[in-house]
């Protein structure tokens, strides 16, 4: 029994490190988040415990985004409803691979469950449930940190840097956008029409035309992109 419980151990510490490298980009992301936040009237303790009980990442951020614009509730919940179903698809992942889990350990899996430590488990031989712990829990403690952060210094440092960190989405989605849209023509073209599609509907929608305009891209991404680029692991 022991030697279980250390072998538990040692595997959860090796996946904290495998996810060591993804907290250089989360914390700074968590900061960018902190800042949107306390600018749309969030309280630090809001802040901070939206990173600790959503963790939803960019879903956080586009939140904060339009809260500062004055969205309602229903349209702020809607969006991270659309923006976030690809979480519901990782979970099913990686609760599909691991070995010898339990029904607390699939909750707590399935709510660090992010794009990078779902990446990072995809890619690693062993199946344990420990090691995806370890590299989600490191993950999701570097986002909250980066939003402690954040709540902390926002008021010490100088406006021209609290305003950089406002950004810190759009870098995001243009490093994970670029390499696809480099690799294929149907998804430069989709990302296109996505893109058209939301200032459009922006003028007529307000903050409603995110989830539409995500909604027909990806129904317009069923008949352009092509099947064999998607199954080929380039996606």
């Amino acid at each position: 029994m022991e030697s279980f419980i250390i072998s538990r151990k040692a595997k959860f510490i090796d996946g904290a490190k495998k996810g060591i490298p993804i907290t250089f980009g989360y914390v700074p992301m968590g900061i960018g988040y902190a800042a949107i936040a306390i600018k749309a009237g969030f309280t630090p303790l809001q802040t901070i415990s939206m990173s600790f009980l959503v963790y939803a990442g960019a879903g956080q951020i586009i939140a904060a985004s339009m809260a500062v614009t004055g969205a309602t509730a229903i349209a702020i919940i809607l969006t991270n409803f659309v923006v976030n179903l690809r979480y519901f698809v990782m979970s099913t992942c990686v609760l599909n691979k691991v070995e010898e889990s339990n029904l607390g350990l699939n909750i707590l899996a399935a709510h660090v469950t992010v794009d990078e430590s779902f990446a990072m488990f995809s890619l690693s031989e062993d199946s344990s449930i420990w090691i995806y712990l370890g590299i989600a829990i490191t993950s999701w403690l570097s986002w909250c940190l980066g939003a402690v952060i954040g709540v902390v210094l926002l008021d010490l440092l100088p406006v021209i840097v609290t305003n950089s960190f406002n950004i810190s989405l759009y870098a995001l989605f243009v490093a994970i956008l670029v390499p696809s849209v480099k690799e294929s023509k149907q998804i430069a073209l989709l990302v296109l029409i996505t893109a058209v599609l939301n200032i459009v509907l922006s003028q007529f929608l307000g903050n409603w035309s995110l989830i539409v305009s995500t909604l027909v891209g990806a129904a317009a991404g069923m008949y352009i992109v092509d099947d064999e680029y998607l199954l080929s692991g380039d996606a």
